[in-house]
Parts: structure tokens; C-alpha cells; sequence
């Protein structure tokens, strides 16, 4: 042990180190209580070069949750994995975070990892959950070609009984488990006349659970829960022309329940058919405006081409419809809406100290909006001052998501140190 332990400290020394402590507090606009939502107080980040065992590095990405209220705390492992750098490109083993996609932050194309709901309004990975997974990114000529095997599904962590989240679940419904849960995913990227394209081919379970099965007995029936099989092919771009940045992804969506029937001697379990294939794409213009302001403009759209099968009503089972039908898998903004409109500006002032920022998103085929901004400001070196707000707007005649979110508006209050 003190030989290992010899071993193992003088590798420490070259460890590059980061983190960020960053106690938040939100409260409610319509009365001005404190929501009681878990928050990542601090984060760590860990970057261990091993080169004495050739070109390997050894990364970790941690994080603290908590809630003022309950004084509740979690740890969360978030990212550990290590990474191999042959000459031809580059291999990575552990729990990961992948990026796949063009567009910023909304990327229908990119479902290797399911997203925490409870982060839902942070950008990019930090929205997302690690998975185990083995990655190989070859570099070939003008292509960068990139695999990804997970051996085991993750699904969307969800709310449950949570009064100050829009939407939450009362409890956990029982999921079915899935028989062969393992996934794989391959992406490939070239340049072409100053623009970048890319394809992908991502086969895996929904993140989202969905009813797969009616449970039938003399005394009564119950739904059981799952998770249907999906098959994704994409497509992004980035492409540039003056001082405009175009962006693009499209998504298509093939989706089916291969959960088998089965009958017990006194139970019938009733397998609900499910057939359906749907479309979701991103179109983003980006524009550097006069005083270095950034404007960026967001067009999202979610279409169910087909749907056909049975699902579970009030009337019992039911034909499924394209009305009906709820995707599983895709950028979680589809929920919100099937086709919205975001708009957002950034600027900095004296030096790059003070960052602004607002941002609106219009709901395109139902009533409903939302208006945020943001200032952050470093008064002194790795010091941050954050104050934020979110306004969301429905329509007291529908029940849309929109109108679920009024009661969620809220303003942050923040302070981060950086380390």
C-alpha cells in the first residue's frame, strides 16, 4: 500500500485542477418565496496528464447539489474517464458527456445522453447526464469519423413531487427493463468550400418513458411503463458568410415498442403497438453587431410525419394518433413547443468585467413567451455577481406548457468564485 501510495502522490503534482463555488438563490416573482429546487453549489474539474503510461489522460468532472430549504446535499460524479491520443485520432473509456450537433445548446441530433430536468435552462452539457461509454474519434483525410458504444441506457432524470418545478411527476411510475439496453452511435464530419457538414446515425431507447403495455387481470387494469426502441439519422452544418454564422440540424426519428406480449394464467399483459416516425430541426443565425453585441436567432420545429399503433385513454386503449403521439427522445425544447422562436443578444462592457444578456422565446403555434436577461459582473479577478430573471407567459384558456410555466417565473440571485 505505501508503494502505491509513493507511486500515486508525485502523479497528483502534475494535476491540473479547477473548479467553481457558486451558492444561487431563486425566488418566485408572483410572492417573492424562495424556490426549493436543488442547485450545483460547486464544481470540480480534474485533469490528471499520464504520460509515463504513454499518452493517456485521466479526467474527472464533479459537482455538489443542494437545496437551501431541506439542506439536502448530493454528489455527482458527473464525467471520469480516461483518454488514449494515437497518431490517427483519439479513444476515450468511462463516464462521459458527448457533444454531437452544430447548433448551440437545442442540437436534435444529439441524444448519446440524457438531459436533467432539473438543469433544463442551463446551456449545453451542463444540462446533461454522463453515461458509461466507449468513444473513438479517427481522423481520415478531411473526415473526422466518430463511434460511441453505451452498454447501458440512461434515461431522463425527472422531477418527482416537486411543488416548485412546472413540471413534476407525483411519483416514479414502475419501467419496464429493457432486455438488450445497449446503444451505439456513429458520426461522420468533413469540410467542404469553408463549411462544415456532418452525418449520424445514433440507435437507442427514449429518454423519456412512455406506455408500452396494459396489464389485464379480473379485478382490474393497469399500464406498465418503458422505454420504446428509436432510431435517429442526422444531419448539421455550420457555414459562414460576412459577419454571419449559419447553423443548421435535422433530425429524423423512427420509434417503435418491441416489448414483448406475454400471458400469465391469470394476467394478460397487452402489448400497445407503436409505429411512428417524426422530424425535429434547429436553424440558428449568428450576427456580431456594431460595439461587439452578438445576436443570435433560433428557429426549432418538431413534426410527427406518422403514428400508428394503440395507446391508453380515458376510455381505455385507444388508437394512436400524430396528435397523441409524444416523442421520447430529441431536444427537450420540443416539448415546450412544435415549432418556437428564440431570439438573444450579448454584449460586454468596461473591459469584458460586465456581461449582459437577453434572450425571448415565442411559441409559435400556441400562445405563450418568454422574456429573460442577465447581468454578470467581476468587480475583482475570479469573482462573479449574478442577477437574472425569467417571465413566462401562457394562455388562460389552454393548458399548454407555457401556461404550466407562468407560476415558474422567478429571478436568480448569484455568486461564483472561480478556482
Amino acid at each position: 500500500m505505501k508503494k502505491i501510495l509513493l507511486l500515486t502522490i508525485p502523479m497528483f503534482l502534475f494535476a491540473q485542477f479547477s473548479g467553481i463555488i457558486h451558492p444561487v438563490g431563486q425566488f418566485r416573482l408572483s410572492d417573492n418565496e424562495q424556490l426549493n429546487l436543488p442547485f450545483r453549489l460547486a464544481e470540480f474539474q480534474l485533469n490528471l496528464p499520464l504520460s509515463d503510461f504513454g499518452n493517456w489522460d485521466f479526467s474527472a468532472n464533479s459537482a455538489l447539489e443542494y437545496r437551501w430549504e431541506t439542506n439536502e446535499h448530493l454528489f455527482d460524479l458527473r464525467e471520469v474517464y480516461l483518454t488514449y491520443f494515437p497518431s490517427f485520432g483519439e479513444f476515450k473509456i468511462g463516464k462521459q458527456i458527448h457533444a454531437w450537433g452544430a447548433v448551440d445548446g437545442n442540437n436534435p441530433t444529439d441524444n448519446l445522453n440524457a438531459y436533467d430536468y432539473y438543469f433544463m435552462f442551463l446551456p449545453g452539457t451542463e444540462r446533461k447526464i454522463g453515461s458509461l461509454s466507449a468513444s473513438a474519434n479517427f481522423y481520415l483525410g478531411n473526415w473526422q469519423i466518430e463511434s460511441v458504444f453505451i452498454p447501458e441506457h440512461t434515461p431522463n432524470r425527472v422531477p418527482i413531487n416537486e411543488a416548485d418545478f412546472p413540471f413534476s411527476l407525483p411519483t416514479a411510475p414502475t419501467t419496464l427493463g429493457i432486455e438488450n439496453p445497449a446503444e451505439f452511435g456513429v458520426r461522420a464530419q468533413t469540410s467542404v468550400f469553408g463549411s462544415d457538414f456532418a452525418f449520424s446515425y445514433f440507435s437507442g431507447w427514449d429518454r423519456m418513458f412512455s406506455l408500452l403495455q396494459l396489464v389485464t387481470s379480473l379485478e382490474n387494469s393497469s399500464p406498465n411503463f418503458g422505454y420504446r426502441k428509436t432510431d435517429v439519422l442526422g444531419v448539421d452544418f455550420v457555414s459562414f458568410l460576412g459577419d454571419f454564422t449559419f447553423r443548421g440540424e435535422l433530425g429524423y426519428f423512427m420509434t417503435t415498442n418491441e416489448i414483448e406480449k406475454l400471458i400469465a394464467t391469470d394476467v394478460t399483459f397487452s402489448k400497445l403497438e407503436i409505429d411512428a416516425e417524426y422530424l425535429q430541426f434547429v436553424m440558428q443565425t449568428e450576427w456580431t453587431a456594431p460595439l461587439d453585441i452578438l445576436l443570435n436567432l433560433q428557429c426549432i420545429g418538431n413534426q410527427v410525419l406518422s403514428a400508428e399503433g394503440q395507446t391508453f385513454g380515458e376510455t381505455g386503449i385507444e388508437e394512436l394518433t400524430k396528435d397523441n403521439f409524444q416523442p421520447g427522445m430529441g431536444t427537450p425544447f420540443a416539448m415546450f413547443s412544435d415549432k418556437a422562436l428564440l431570439l438573444s443578444a450579448t454584449g460586454n462592457l468596461f473591459d469584458n468585467r460586465l456581461e449582459l444578456r437577453t434572450s425571448t422565446m415565442f411559441n409559435l403555434s400556441e400562445t405563450g413567451a418568454m422574456i429573460g436577461a442577465s447581468a454578470d459582473y467581476s468587480p475583482i479577478e475570479n469573482w462573479n455577481l449574478e442577477l437574472a430573471f425569467s417571465q413566462f407567459f401562457g394562455d388562460e384558456n389552454s393548458e399548454n406548457p407555457f401556461t404550466k410555466l407562468e407560476d415558474f417565473s422567478h429571478i436568480s440571485v448569484g455568486l461564483k468564485y472561480s478556482f
